[in-house]
């Protein structure tokens, strides 16, 4: 028998989770995670090591590698066969905090939510696991 899926941590949802070619396509469309969403965000655009993204997902290093390879090939699928792309689903925790391996990190959810809405603070007390959350993205499926 599998082991359970280990819960991943994601900085913070995509603004825009639906992209589509011009004039739209009417095929069914490549749903990529929110976990292979992250990963790609931070090896590609942050610049992270697979170490650093595995300990700021609170996976393994392996994990990171397979979720990366998922999502490259997603997003191939979606660019070659012209096929719309939704980010959605995945069994992830949403962090609600500034964390330390945050550092001076440019691109931390916290910060930029800061900069748009000046007067806000930062949400308090981060969960340790994912039954600890709400349901809003604990267990949403891909379908």
């Amino acid at each position: 028998m599998a082991r359970p899926q280990k819960c991943r941590m994601i900085c913070s949802k995509p603004r825009t989770t639906r992209f589509e070619p011009a004039g739209g396509s009417g095929k069914e469309p490549v749903v990529l995670g929110y976990d292979e969403y992250e990963t790609i965000r931070l090896l590609d655009l942050v610049g992270y090591s697979q170490d650093e993204c595995a300990a700021k997902m609170r996976v393994s290093r392996p994990t990171v590698t397979r979720m990366y390879e998922s999502a490259r090939e997603k997003i191939a699928r979606s660019l070659v066969e012209a096929r719309p792309l939704l980010i959605a689903g995945g069994d992830v925790v949403v962090c609600t905090q500034l964390r330390p391996e945050c550092g001076n990190s440019p691109y931390c959810c916290h910060r930029a939510a800061a900069a748009e809405t000046p007067d806000a603070q930062p949400r308090q007390g981060m969960p340790e696991d994912c039954a600890t959350q709400d349901n809003e993205t604990k267990g949403e499926e891909i379908r």
